[in-house]
């Protein structure tokens, strides 16, 4: 803008030429400011009107074709898609993110083994915003073609070379030839093959080197992989940290390590779970240092953190099964001056009450653990009321993969259905229980299964009516199915032969329904009707099967379908179906499940809520 020096007029007489000529200046003067003046407020009106258009940002929407079965994998990682609902956003950054989209879906295709896809973008005007329309076709997708795995280290040469252990490890390649190709199937592939040397005898293995050659003509990918197991490791002697209440005698009996023996993953994870099995100790770290210069009986390092001897323990808790429950336990891990541990407990809750007492008795030499325990209980549950005794003695093997236990059991009860009059059972049963375990968590599983078998049996005579003989077979299984989904599958079947029901006690006989086995229906509401009330049946049978969607690292959503019953011969036996949807949570102490079902034969919906899974 121009300034214009407007002179000083006072005190002074000016001629009449001199008066025109600044007449006729001010004119100037004016008709300048005032032109200024409206093209400073135009220039004012455009930026305002800028800034708010800018304020109001571009309005847009994002529509794929031709994605397919990766249309969500787009939807999740495309930068376009995380700006869709962004209101700041300006024409300028619209139309560079929509440059960029194309390469971004070539990438992401890329993954899921579709390297020569076509990509076109384009900006359209549709129902006043704009439409950002992006059209894919796939094309062929990618086959494994040759594949190279190759071994160096000791277990490819030397006095420990294993070649049956690399024919076995190339069998088990996860990915063949012909199969598809993606990189998390790739990435997995590697990390598995590592992964079994890592966990057996070569804790210093690597991958030396690793490519995959794709030929977009001929969409065939070429894969090669080359291993370095590394030495051989042996496990030395246990050094321990943290021993201050306990002896050394306290561990060496549970320690499944012996000195000289190949190097296991399983087997140091095994003494963890030991030891924090024992009660003794609340936490248990057992590791090796890895140095392939020194793999020789190399040292287990022990870290501890002891229990105290004594601790009273207070706990409230709730569940939809039985509602607000109160527990009060007591601990004493030196309950006749040795390492004798004792655990003391009174529960309350809304369907039960029971005091009882388990004493544990120190480790036998090969590991395996006796106990003896005795309960008494009353419960009301469908109408059936039922005081209880129960006593117990069981041996248990310390392997948590493979699990045995043996055991003598003493059960005795009064039974209450409506008016009928009271039911005296009793019976004497010897119980023999195989469970396997391979989970890759045994506190939040991801993967793996969980069996278990238990044979129980007594003969007719003083104490039983009649011959007993029960069977019980469980299963769970979990396997993730894509990247964000998981499967969750488990059954249940029991068969009582032998005595009728009225000679069996109720913990002997089936019922079902609730939380952890059918939903849809009350705690224990399945069985055999009789005078009002649910009793136990011979026949049990329960499946079950549930879809899992990730929706965070911690949290997801379910559906799923259960379906089981329970009665007192197989030809009497219906299944009974619940369907519903869940919330789950993987909190610290397990996975949090929060169900809706609806119960097909009761023709109502009901809330599910319970931690952890039924193993």
């Amino acid at each position: 803008m121009n300034w214009y020096r407007i002179p000083t007029l006072q005190n002074q007489v000016c001629a009449p030429q001199q008066l025109n000529i600044l007449t006729g200046l001010r004119k100037t003067i004016a008709r300048n400011i005032r032109c200024h003046a409206f093209i400073a407020l135009a220039l004012a009106a455009i930026f305002f009107a800028s800034e708010a258009s800018a304020q109001a940002g571009t309005h847009f929407t994002v529509t794929i074709n031709g994605a397919g079965q990766f249309t969500a994998l787009l939807n999740d990682f495309l930068d376009i898609r995380k700006h869709e609902s962004d209101t700041n956003l300006s024409v300028e950054e619209l139309q560079r993110l929509v440059g960029s989209a194309p390469q971004q879906i070539r990438e992401l295709l890329a993954t899921e083994g579709y390297f020569s896809p076509a990509v076109a973008s384009e900006i359209q005007q549709a129902d006043g915003q704009q439409v950002v329309r992006l059209n894919i076709a796939l094309g062929a997708p990618t086959e494994i073609g040759t594949i190279d795995i190759r071994f160096r280290g000791d277990i490819a040469e030397g006095p420990h070379a294993d070649s049956e252990r690399i024919e076995r490890l190339r069998r088990l390649w996860l990915l063949q030839p012909g199969a598809l190709f993606r990189q998390t199937t790739w990435n997995d592939a590697k990390n598995a093959l590592l992964k079994d040397l890592l966990n057996h005898d070569y804790p210093a293995a690597k991958i030396l080197q690793s490519e995959a050659r794709i030929d977009p003509e001929k969409h065939a990918a070429v894969l090669s992989v080359e291993l370095d197991s590394g030495p051989l490791f042996t496990f030395g002697s246990l050094q321990i940290q943290g021993l201050k209440r306990y002896s050394r005698t306290t561990i060496d009996p549970l320690n499944p390590i012996q000195p000289g023996e190949a190097y296991s993953q399983e087997k140091l994870t095994e003494l963890q779970a030991r030891l924090q099995d024992s009660g003794y100790f609340r936490s248990a770290f057992a590791t090796i240092e890895v140095d392939p210069e020194h793999p020789h009986d190399v040292p287990v390092h022990l870290d501890l953190t002891e229990n105290e001897r004594r601790r009273l323990a207070l706990g409230v808790g709730f569940s939809t099964d039985t509602g607000a429950r109160l527990q009060v336990k007591w601990f004493d891990r030196s309950f006749f001056g040795g390492k004798d541990r004792l655990e003391a407990a009174i529960r309350v809750d809304r369907q039960s009450q029971l005091a009882g007492a388990d004493l544990y008795l120190p480790a036998l030499d090969n590991g395996w653990r006796p106990s003896l325990g005795t309960h008494f209980e009353r419960t009301d549950i469908a109408n059936e009321i039922d005081d209880k005794i129960r006593f117990d003695a069981r041996v248990t093997s310390p392997m948590k993969a493979d699990e045995k236990s043996y055991g003598v059991s003493y059960l005795a009860e009064r039974d209450y259905v409506a008016d009928a009059y009271p039911n005296n059972r009793q019976a004497l049963i010897a119980t023999a229980t195989y469970t396997r375990r391979r989970v890759d968590n045994l506190i939040s599983p991801h993967r793996g299964y969980v069996a278990s078998l238990e044979l129980s049996g007594g003969p007719k005579g003083i104490i039983n009516e009649a011959n007993i003989a029960r069977v019980v077979g469980r299963v769970n299984w979990l396997s993730p199915v894509r990247s964000r989904w998981q499967l969750v599958a488990r059954g249940e079947i029991g068969q009582v032969m032998g005595a009728g029901r009225d000679a069996v006690p109720s913990d002997l006989l089936f019922r079902t329904g609730g939380d952890q086995t059918v939903r849809g229906y009350a705690f224990n509401s399945l069985g055999i009707s009789e005078n009002g009330a649910i009793v136990g049946g011979r026949t049990l049978a329960i499946v079950s099967a549930e879809l899992v969607y990730k929706l965070t690292p911690t949290w997801g959503a379910a559906v799923f379908q259960d379906a089981g019953n329970a009665a007192d011969t197989w030809r009497g036996f219906r299944f009974k179906q619940g369907t519903g949807i869940g919330a789950r949570w993987a909190s610290p102490i397990g996975p949090v499940n929060i169900d809706l079902a609806y119960g097909h034969a009761v023709h109502q919906p009901r809330l599910h809520f319970s931690v952890g899974y039924g193993f």
